[in-house]
């Protein structure tokens, strides 16, 4: 929260506003100076304070690309990511209210699309009435109800887990989400399948134990190196290669991407029938290891997903509407007081 300050200097008295910015675990200050004490108006104050706003951004900005580093996506559209990520972040450290609509409206999405790519049927408006009311759409198959429901119960459980990326939890997120419609989920498969699109064929079965762990322990020497979006699409193009159950792979690597988006900070990605033929022929490019295509593509369809709140966060933000308007009176009330004990 922002707060004037005042530096004597020489007998003369001069303003300042100091606030900080929170990035990763840390708070760092920062310090506006807006001039001699006794000249200053309150319009000065107000400039300054919308210097301070723009101050943080471009501390945080700052600080996270140099943080992290990013091998497909350039620098500009690195900083556009990460925007994002600033003012989903104020939408929901400031606006609580809005931001659990928000996320609740991107899961349905999420859920409904991510089903739709494996060929169900349920729509949108279908799949809201079954997670939020438990209706069951008329003439669908029981597959696809479960199919939708099995997410009520992922999302119930990845919310009281605390845990990382482990072996154990993407069995767990496929037991859960191929619950009564496998046999034995949560298995690894022992026969050979392929990829649709995709003209490449995942190692044999007798490998996939082996290859699961190397995707882990990449996790993990990645995972505080490279950006949080480049690391959970990656992580989820090097899981779809390895495909190492029978079915269910789309719905749980996209699982995981979110799962490492989310703990990250930023909103969900969902894919829908819209994106399936960009998405497929992204992939499909990913089986020499060029990862660049399946980031792009996916960077493209995330920023048309979120930039709008990202913009409307943003915009009130700089406009001085709700809280900023509570924040300007604050401070208006502080120049009073300052100028009063300084007479």
């Amino acid at each position: 929260m922002p707060e004037l300050t005042v530096k004597t200097i020489k007998g003369n008295k001069y303003l300042y506003i100091r606030g900080n910015v929170k990035v990763n675990s840390k708070s760092l200050p920062l310090s506006v100076y807006v001039g001699r004490l006794e000249t200053v108006a309150q319009e000065d104050v107000l400039s300054k304070l919308s210097v301070l706003h723009t101050l943080r951004l471009t501390t945080y900005l700052d600080y996270r690309l140099e943080h992290y580093s990013f091998n497909a996506l350039d620098r500009t559209r690195a900083a556009d990511l990460e925007t994002l990520r600033y003012f989903y972040g104020l939408l929901q450290e400031f606006y609580p209210d809005e931001s659990e609509r928000y996320v609740d409206a991107m899961y349905l999405r999420y859920v409904q699309g991510t089903t739709a790519i494996e060929g169900n049927t349920i729509s949108l408006q279908e799949a809201q009435e079954l997670l939020e009311h438990n209706i069951s759409p008329a003439g669908k198959r029981m597959e696809e109800v479960y199919e939708i429901l099995n997410f009520i119960n992922l999302r119930r459980y990845l919310k009281g887990y605390t845990g990382d990326i482990t072996e154990r939890l993407v069995r767990k997120i496929h037991e859960i989400l191929m619950s009564d419609l496998l046999r034995n989920p949560g298995d690894y498969r022992n026969i050979q399948v392929g990829i649709e699109r995709v003209d490449y064929e995942p190692p044999p079965a007798i490998l996939v134990p082996e290859e699961m762990r190397a995707l882990i322990g990449w996790y993990r020497q990645n995972k505080r190196r490279l950006n949080p979006f480049e690391l959970a699409v990656v992580l989820h193009t090097k899981f779809e290669m390895i495909h190492p159950f029978v079915d269910g792979n789309g719905r749980v690597g996209r699982a995981l991407m979110n799962f490492v988006l989310e703990r990250a900070g930023y909103p969900t990605l969902y894919l829908g029938l819209e994106h399936r033929s960009a998405y497929l022929d992204a992939l499909a490019k990913s089986d020499g290891g060029d990862y660049a295509p399946i980031i792009e593509t996916l960077y493209t369809i995330y920023r048309e997903q979120h930039g709008r709140i990202a913009e409307e966060v943003g915009q009130t933000f700089s406009d001085g509407t709700n809280r900023t308007r509570e924040e300007n009176s604050r401070i208006i009330r502080q120049l009073a007081e300052l100028k009063k004990k300084a007479q």
